[in-house]
């Protein structure tokens, strides 16, 4: 892997610094229209509580303020850079700075779940979606989008220990069998997918 590379899917993995900033910039273009539609699928609606997780820079805070209305939004993120960067965007939104297995929000307190172009990061993904479903209420809906493992492996990030690469039938074994996997054209030539899983009123894990 060649040095670049390594340093993008560092930066990538945990912004920080100017590198980070110039990554969360490049990260805002590039991931514009996947998270356009991750927040389609997500459907939220007027009053909806939402979590943008593993929110970066807040691209996608103001689009769901705007479709939740009167719901409060809340954004976390594993890098402090880019909570800082977040909040200054949308200081009406609510952040928390805090690693993706322990989110420090009550049982059961928001509607719907964005978690776009993070799953990567989830090398051990069960204690992350225990604690994602811990605090999605019955009947709500997570809703994750990935770039699959070929489009990775084109940009030399594919190579990086840092991230894990998903296809779909990886990605369809980690959101379980009643979720709902739709590839999609991602931009600049990149192939993605979006799982979306509604929590049932009754039970509460993605196995269910």
């Amino acid at each position: 892997m060649n040095p670049l590379a390594a340093t993008l899917a560092r930066q990538l993995e945990n912004p920080s610094g100017v590198g980070g900033r110039l990554v969360g910039h490049a990260m805002r273009v590039a991931n514009r229209r996947p998270t356009r539609l991750a927040i389609a699928a997500l459907d939220v609606r007027r009053g909806d509580s939402v979590l943008d997780f593993g929110c970066g820079t807040g691209d996608a805070i103001l689009a769901l303020t705007t479709a939740a209305g009167a719901g409060r939004v809340y954004g976390l993120d594993h890098s402090q850079d880019m909570i800082d960067t977040a909040r200054r965007r949308s200081p009406g939104a609510v952040f928390y700075h805090a690693p993706f297995t322990d989110i420090p929000m009550p049982d059961e307190c928001v509607d719907r779940i964005l978690a776009s172009n993070v799953a990567y990061f989830w090398h051990d993904d069960r204690p992350v979606l225990a604690e994602l479903m811990r605090v999605l209420r019955p009947g709500g809906r997570l809703a994750v989008y990935a770039t699959t493992a070929e489009s990775l492996r084109r940009t030399g990030i594919g190579c990086s220990s840092t991230h894990r690469l998903l296809t779909v039938a990886d990605f369809r074994s980690m959101l379980g069998p009643t979720a709902e996997i739709t590839t999609v054209k991602a931009g600049f030539g990149v192939a993605g997918m979006i799982g979306t899983f509604d929590k049932s009123p009754q039970k509460g894990t993605l196995a269910e």
